[in-house]
């Protein structure tokens, strides 16, 4: 191009020198007037060059940057699925999602329960939490950092754990995190197509704090996941909670199917250990099984959000068994903690679980059953059960769904007033009376409406409840027991992204 541009001007003046008239007389004339064009000739090109010498300049620059984001050393940053950082080559990757889920109930309590006797009507963020995950130094080596920043708590480490992903059937993790057991508590909270799950996990709205209100109250707090401080009997959910520790996990492909059988297995610190070191040489072993005749399918989402055109479903087992040992227990005639010689304390229990998706139709079906024994001379025995059902259906789909529960919980089967007394759970006073009613099940009835902005980032829910709590009247009392019966209403917006 440029020899283009010298041609040109070479031909110009060339042209400019022939129409000059020449003559004799003015030769020196002519001369000048030559030196005067070939100057301005010279000062033309030399601008020439170094326009055209610019662009040449940024070539190499621009090689440089493409061949070290190609080897490795460049980075990238955009959104998919969550904003992320990455080298080029994605050995090295990090997603940060925000999560915000903002809720308002209202609870007008039944004043059967004499410890009911105020309304709850109340605003709070149920959960606000920032997600960090990804792999690094390469591919085989994932992480999950989840954060909670609810304003009800401190800032705590929900999750975090590595995972070595090199074969798929034969996974290894390691750190703290939900525990692979059951169902309805694995379904993540962002994925949820109801404001909140079910009692069978302990779900009964606030914040999970021993003093806030709580459904169903006047006895031992029914909370995600507790247990009593004496007794370590479990009074909450259906459901192992978190904990420490390591597992082995996979994906195994069978009958042409991708996944068609899943397992996890692992020991942990504890039961609901959260973060707590262990306290002895007792562990808790977990194990569940997914067989998936259609395919592997993403167990922590509930609904049919994705609008399968082919049917989803998958069959789970679960189990666990714990050891411990304390050297308190509770009076059954009263309930006062007392000091006795160590003993064993033993739990066990299993977990059965099916689901189903297709064309917009969601159920899932759940039934939990534990069991927890005193190792000692005239040592109790305490059983627990719970099931669940779940149903929802996208009338204009992906966008606007219609949802359906019932759970039944009896948090501590065949129970008696000694059996409250000893377990920690405790009776009930109702009706004016004084520990004069003893829990016999807890009941949900519930129906919502789902409205997805933008799938799970951006979703609108409402639900109404039916809470039930049966009772069964302690011997000797003269007071009578009714039924507790109660209403609740309940809005939540959820920010994701």
């Amino acid at each position: 191009m440029k020899r283009l541009y010298v041609f040109l001007l070479i031909l110009a003046f060339s042209l400019s020198v022939w129409a000059l008239p020449v003559t004799a007389g003015d030769t020196s004339a002519e001369i000048e007037q030559l030196k005067g064009e070939i100057q301005k000739l010279l000062n033309r090109v030399e601008e020439l060059e170094k326009k055209q010498s610019q662009p040449e300049a940024k070539k190499p620059i621009e090689t440089e940057k493409k061949a070290a984001e190609s080897g490795g050393a460049g980075l990238q940053a955009g959104y998919d699925k969550g904003f992320y950082i990455k080298t080029a080559d994605e050995k090295f990757f990090l997603k940060t999602n925000l999560f915000l889920q903002f809720r308002y109930t209202y609870l007008p309590f039944d004043r059967t329960v004499n410890a009911n006797d105020e309304d709850w009507s109340n605003f709070f963020l149920r959960r606000a939490r920032v997600v960090f995950s990804g792999n690094a130094p390469n591919k085989d080596w994932t992480y999950f950092f989840h954060i909670q920043l609810e304003p009800t708590g401190f800032v705590n480490l929900h999750d975090g754990y590595v995972t070595w992903k090199k074969y798929p059937y034969a996974q290894v993790q390691f750190g703290r995190s939900k525990l692979p057991y059951g169902l309805h508590f694995w379904q993540s909270a962002i994925y949820l197509n109801g404001i909140e799950r079910s009692i069978f996990s302990g779900e009964t709205d606030p914040d999970g704090k021993e003093d806030t209100k709580k459904w169903p109250g006047g006895n031992a707090n029914f909370q995600v996941s507790n247990e009593d401080s004496v007794t370590k009997f479990p009074l909450g959910g259906l459901h192992l909670f978190r904990s420490q520790g390591v597992q082995l996990q996979g994906d195994i492909n069978l009958f042409e199917q991708d996944g068609f059988l899943q397992y996890w297995a692992g020991v942990y610190n504890g039961r609901n250990s959260k973060g707590l070191p262990n306290h002895d040489s007792g562990h808790l072993w977990v194990g569940r099984i997914s067989i998936n005749p259609f395919g592997k399918y993403n167990l922590i989402q509930q609904g049919d959000i994705d609008y399968n055109e082919t049917p989803k479903v998958c069959f789970l087992v679960s189990g666990f068994h714990d050891t411990d040992r304390l050297n308190k227990v509770r009076s059954s005639a009263d309930g006062k903690e007392l000091s006795v010689d160590s003993y064993d304390y033993k739990g066990s229990g299993y977990n059965l679980a099916a689901l189903f998706r297709y064309r917009g139709f969601s159920a899932d079906a759940e039934y939990g059953y534990e069991r927890f024994e005193q190792d000692r001379s005239g040592g109790d025995t305490w059983d627990r059960f719970g099931y669940r059902l779940d149903a929802g259906y996208f009338i204009i789909p992906k966008k606007f769904e219609v949802v359906a529960r019932y759970a039944y919980v009896e948090r501590l089967e065949d129970n008696t007033l000694a059996k409250s007394f000893a377990s920690g759970l405790n009776p009930v006073s109702v009706n004016g009376g004084t520990n004069n009613a003893i829990e016999d099940n807890l009941q949900e009835y519930t129906v919502g409406l789902n409205y997805y902005f933008y799938n799970h980032n951006l979703k609108l829910f409402v639900d109404y409840s039916y809470l039930t709590r049966e009772f069964i009247l302690v011997p000797g009392s003269t007071v009578s027991v009714d039924d507790q019966h109660d209403n609740r209403y309940r809005a939540m917006m959820q920010f994701y992204f």
